[in-house]
């Protein structure tokens, strides 16, 4: 007699999802919750575990990428003209890396419930692909296959400049959680 064994489930598909292809996802370091970036101009929020579509927010422009800052705000980059074509967006303080080259430092709380208010903007020598913050080191991967790592206190000049040793274009750079390194993908 031969008995089936069955595999286990290592992932399902969400219920609703986007209509074009998904630009980021990220979940959240305090919940189930999972944000989706699409091209079909939408950033969906769902709860992973219970697999419910908790809420989608249309644009104008398709979405770039997206991040939490808590369970109860979120961030996204739309290429829309609201806030100029920005690829990638971390937290901490909000930074975001644009196509027209600059990365730029913004506080999250604005000023007097007013919009958010620019901190700095740091030139990058190419378009920015991909970013990366973890605790005070930021991570900057451009066109060209450029790497740069900054001092989140002094981005004035990167601490370190290198060529990425990947073969092709750097597409998506993560920093290591204990802030040891990073990890480049093309």
């Amino acid at each position: 007699m031969t008995s089936v064994h069955s595999l286990p489930v290592l992932g399902r598909e969400l219920a609703n999802p986007p209509t074009d292809g998904i630009s980021n996802l990220r979940f959240s370091n305090h919940s189930d919750n999972l944000l989706v970036s699409s091209w079909d101009k939408s950033v969906r929020l769902y709860d992973a575990r219970a697999n419910i579509l908790r809420g989608e927010f249309m644009y104008a422009g398709l979405i770039l990428d997206c991040c939490f800052h808590d369970d109860s705000s979120r961030f996204s980059a739309s290429a829309d003209n609201k806030v100029r074509s920005v690829r990638s967006v971390v937290i901490g303080q909000v930074i975001t890396g644009s196509w027209d080259k600059p990365s730029k430092c913004w506080d999250p709380r604005g000023a007097s419930g007013q919009e958010r208010t620019l901190v700095g903007t740091y030139q990058q020598p190419e378009r920015l692909y991909s970013l990366s913050l973890v605790g005070n080191r930021v991570v900057v991967a451009t066109v060209g296959r450029h790497v740069n790592v900054y001092d989140l206190r002094n981005m004035s000049q990167p601490e370190q400049q290198k060529e990425s040793s990947l073969k092709y274009q750097t597409r998506c750079v993560r920093c290591y959680p204990n802030g040891t390194g990073n990890v480049l993908k093309a």
